[in-house]
């Protein structure tokens, strides 16, 4: 078994251009817009405990226009209610 001392890896917080590109990643069938089921799995993705209640808030955070989507223009928003989360990943 190695004794040697190895560093931690270090909880860094996601970038909006990362964020942006998660969010991104789940929009399943490409059409722009995210869903509340899509937002589900993103939130999952970035480790939250509450993922259905994170896609919920970030709907009535980011859908401005009330069609219970994400668009690309609402992305912004989005990307700043995970900002204010404080949503990190290990970085060795």
């Amino acid at each position: 078994m190695d004794q040697r001392w190895r560093p931690k890896a270090a909880a860094v917080p996601y970038s909006k251009e990362q964020l942006k590109a998660l969010f991104r990643r789940f929009d399943g069938n490409k059409d722009g817009h995210l869903s509340k089921s899509e937002l589900k799995k993103a939130f999952n993705e970035l480790g939250s405990r509450v993922a259905a209640f994170r896609a919920l808030g970030a709907l009535q955070h980011a859908d401005e226009n009330g069609d219970k989507f994400v668009s690309d223009g609402e992305l912004e928003a989005l990307v700043q209610y995970a900002v204010a989360l404080g949503y990190t990943f290990k970085k060795q």
